[in-house]
């Protein structure tokens, strides 16, 4: 700095401190000038990746009933992720910027996807119960009906992906929770699957049936009695009956034994198959194969050389098999034919 003699003046020059920037604020800058163009190739990926979901959904409608749920949740995700993209930019951006028609094209597909999905699954739903009954009343859609004003019959209460297609469970408990609540318990005749009994409040009986088979006399009839002692304890109670198929054939003898026998087996007969006829059979009967089945045992096969004769006879359309030293048979007996 030097000072003239006759100003009196300060003559000289400044600089400016050169402004040092933090580690954090070039990370920053750094970040928003990547950011960016990472952000927009994810969301182009993304929107392929709808895309071909979207297509994939198309080819399996045309091909079978069920749509996987796998790919209703990636969508929603996807869904989801531009939402909070959307939500993210308001808050640092205002509301100036929501306005545009990308963003509103996406949070229309967000409430499309969610829409679409509740549809679907009602849509699968009805058509896995077909013409049964459904309970569609007080915000509830179930495959579920009134046999008497105690005695509920329903479809298997599932969950994950079948519960898309059949009764949820967590619907069935909130159904049974808020319509006979702590005066229900729930039967489950299906031997193949099964779920946690705590999902009902552990009130859940259960008798192992194969699905498309009958139940054995002696596992109706003892059904039968714990559901009267139950039923009997308060004019409240009610069951919910569920298996995985059910057949109605069997019902006509089980009456027959309630009301000839009171609730208690019929005495034991033991008897022989000496002949059993097969009427309007396809083939020529030679893969043909019988089995005997009680006590859940195989008793009796046609594979063994020497114990039967099957013969067709082409005039009357009908199947003979002649029985040789067959096992003495009583109780319930399953006959089973094979044809490979």
């Amino acid at each position: 700095i030097s000072e003239s003699p006759q100003t009196n003046e300060f003559k000289g020059t400044t600089e400016e401190a050169p402004v040092k920037e933090s580690p954090h604020t070039s990370e920053f800058k750094g970040a928003a000038l990547v950011s960016p163009i990472s952000k927009r190739l994810f969301g182009v990926f993304l929107v392929l990746l709808d895309v071909t979901l979207v297509l994939a959904d198309l080819i399996f409608t045309d091909s079978k009933l069920y749509i996987p749920l796998e790919y209703r949740s990636i969508s929603l995700a996807i869904a989801l992720f531009f939402l909070m993209d959307v939500l993210l930019r308001v808050f640092v951006e205002g509301w100036t910027h929501l306005v545009r028609l990308l963003r509103l094209i996406i949070l229309i597909r967000i409430f499309h996807l969610l829409h679409q999905k509740r549809q679907l699954e009602k849509l699968m739903r009805r058509l896995v119960s077909e013409n049964k009954r459904r309970y569609t009343r007080d915000g509830f859609d179930l495959d579920l009906t009134y046999i008497t004003e105690r005695i509920i019959a329903m479809s298997f209460p599932s969950s994950g992906r079948q519960s898309f297609y059949r009764n949820p469970i967590e619907e069935v408990v909130r159904f049974l929770d808020k319509k006979h609540r702590n005066h229900y318990r729930v039967y489950n005749l299906c031997s193949e699957r099964a779920y946690d009994p705590k999902h009902f409040h552990n009130r859940v009986g259960r008798i192992m049936i194969d699905d498309h088979n009958v139940p054995t006399l002696h596992e109706m009839v003892a059904f039968t009695k714990e559901v009267n002692e139950w039923m009997a304890q308060d004019l409240e109670n009610i069951v919910a009956i569920h298996c995985k198929g059910g057949k109605n054939r069997y019902v006509g003898y089980f009456a027959h034994v309630k009301h000839l026998y009171n609730w208690n087996l019929p005495p034991r007969r033991i008897l022989f198959i000496k002949r059993l006829i097969i009427y309007s059979i396809r083939g020529d009967v030679c893969d043909l194969k019988v089995q005997v089945v009680m006590e859940k045992k195989v008793v009796f096969s046609s594979t063994s050389l020497g114990n039967c004769l099957i013969l067709h006879d082409i005039e009357t359309d009908k199947v003979l098999i002649d029985v040789f030293d067959g096992p003495p048979l009583y109780d319930d007996v399953k006959v089973q034919f094979f044809s490979l």
